[in-house]
């Protein structure tokens, strides 16, 4: 609002000033500006222009006050994290070659499961706060229409390329793991074996990641009822896109079957499995090695601290060469004892209230002798030879078998190894928002689990840099992603150059430890 203002100068003159008051943003105050627009004539009380000797000035409108630069501020230290992290390892290159239209929407989501690990919905309000690879907010209608994007040709063309990109590997491990979800409509849920004990319908998600990148090179889905053993043929197929010379896959027991075998060796794959103790080729192997005195020093091995003892035998496997190795541990022998005896004792307490579990039937065929008759009902007795049978061919023992390693230690060595793989899972459950699914289509679901799946390559990578610094021992990747999450930038409109916040000593440290330049 403007007003003029008179004041009385020395040599007698009085001059008019222009009065403009203001609303200043930054201090939150009134204020106002002068501007001196002429003189009084004290003959007829008018105001008169400066530089005119008579009329009225033609505009003496004040000129309109210029707007201060608006400023934005974002959360950029996750993304320039996550950016170093994804340049290292190749995935950005890779993700713009299959995916050239969406890769930048695709890391955002990514590198919002990393940041946050909540529900995909609210990436929309963090990309409005964030500097993303996607450069503006991310709304929830464009992560719908990119999850239908996604196709299966899509991401088993960035398999491909990402196998390949992975070469170096020697060996590869696979397993399996089981997430639940509500959907009633989506054809890959369904019941089955679930490992976290829920009684939920669920989906299976099969991963095959690298022993020595400790990287996720391949997943994919199938419908929840599938075991282990049914998924083996399927997979092999779809991994027959890399060179099979250099594929050596590693996998426990689940995956066990005479056919999954025949399947590695007509491939001409190598590969080194748990053979689990209900075959006649671990019994058989228990069994001889018992009566060779397996207990003595020239079986006795040291492998990654486990003290135990192995014997190698060459065996044949339908005409092909197959090495089976057999360890005894009397360490786990007395704790598999106890576990033993309180699961014969929780089957057997099942049974007598009439309450058994599913999952178990096979143990209470086996392990239980069960008579019902109409005047006492129902009787339950111990199997004990079976019992005996398990104690005396089970317990503390264990069997690999592999076409490849001949050295007992070394296999297992590289099968110890697989838990990487374990904690890949662990990840996707307790870290990136994998708990529960959501999707409710199965075209969904496909895209929703591959923005999953490279959200795990960037965290695993963030976990492989900070465990080859020996930061575990002080520190964790949460810890990691919340001091990196308070580095902001300020950006001024009309500016290049962009202002970041203070950098603290211990982002100091992330950014030397990941050769990251901030700023």
């Amino acid at each position: 609002m403007a007003s003029l203002v008179y004041l009385k100068h020395k040599n007698g003159k009085t001059y008019v000033y222009e009065n403009v008051s203001y609303w200043d943003k930054k201090s939150k105050k009134p204020k106002s500006k002068r501007k001196c627009i002429g003189h009084l004539d004290p003959e007829t009380g008018t105001v008169q222009p400066n530089g005119m000797h008579g009329g009225n000035r033609k505009n003496t409108a004040p000129k309109p006050e210029k707007e201060p630069p608006e400023c934005f501020t974002y959360s950029c230290g996750v993304s320039s994290l996550l950016d170093k992290v994804c340049a290292d390892i190749g995935l950005d290159h890779i993700l713009k070659r299959v995916f050239p239209n969406d890769w930048d929407a695709i890391l955002t989501c990514a590198y919002y499961l990393v940041s946050e690990g909540q529900a995909l919905s609210r990436t929309e309000k963090w990309s409005q706060q964030a500097i993303t690879p996607y450069g503006a907010m991310l709304a929830d209608q464009r992560i719908s229409e990119l999850l239908g994007r996604i196709t299966p040709e899509l991401t088993q063309g960035l398999f491909s390329a990402w196998l390949e990109h992975n070469s170096g590997d020697r060996h590869y491990c696979m397993d399996i793991t089981s997430t639940s979800s509500y959907s009633e409509i989506n054809e890959f849920v369904s019941y089955g074996y679930n490992r976290d004990r829920e009684k939920l319908p669920q989906i299976n998600l099969l991963m095959v990641s690298g022993h020595t990148s400790h990287l996720p090179l391949f997943f994919r889905a199938m419908p929840g009822s599938i075991h282990d053993v049914s998924t083996m043929d399927e997979s092999l197929e779809r991994l027959a896109l890399v060179d099979a010379k250099r594929l050596h896959m590693v996998m426990d027991k689940g995956f066990y079957s005479e056919g999954n075998v025949d399947a590695m060796y007509r491939r001409r794959m190598r590969f080194l499995i748990g053979v689990p103790f209900t075959t006649s080729l671990s019994l058989d192997a228990a069994e001889r090695h018992r009566n060779d005195e397996m207990v003595s020093y020239r079986h006795y091995c040291n492998v990654l601290g486990e003290e135990l003892y192995a014997d190698t035998e060459l065996i044949k496997w339908k005409g092909h060469r197959c090495y089976l190795h057999t360890y005894f541990d009397s360490v786990r022998a007395a704790l598999d004892e106890k576990k033993f005896s309180h699961r014969i004792l929780t089957e057997y307490e099942e049974l007598c209230s009439g309450s058994p579990v599913k999952e178990r039937q096979k143990d209470y065929e086996r392990f239980f002798i069960v008579k019902e008759t109409p005047k006492r009902g129902r009787k339950v007795e111990y199997n004990q030879e079976a019992i005996d049978a398990y104690r005396k061919n089970s317990v503390g023992w264990f069997a690999l078998a592999t076409n490849d390693i001949k050295d007992p230690e070394e296999a297992l060595e590289v099968y110890r190894m697989k838990d990487t793989i374990e904690k890949h899972f662990d990840d996707l459950k307790n870290d990136l928002d994998m708990k529960r699914l959501r999707i409710h289509s199965s075209a969904a679901m496909d895209g929703r689990l591959f923005i999953q799946y490279i959200a795990l390559i960037l965290s695993s990578q963030v976990k492989n840099v900070m465990n080859a610094a020996g930061w575990f021992k002080s520190h964790n990747m949460q810890e990691v992603i919340d001091e990196m999450k308070s580095l902001r930038v300020v950006s001024v409109e009309g500016k290049r150059k962009q202002i970041y916040t203070t950098i603290t000593a211990f982002q100091k440290e992330i950014m030397e430890l990941f050769k990251l330049n901030i700023g």
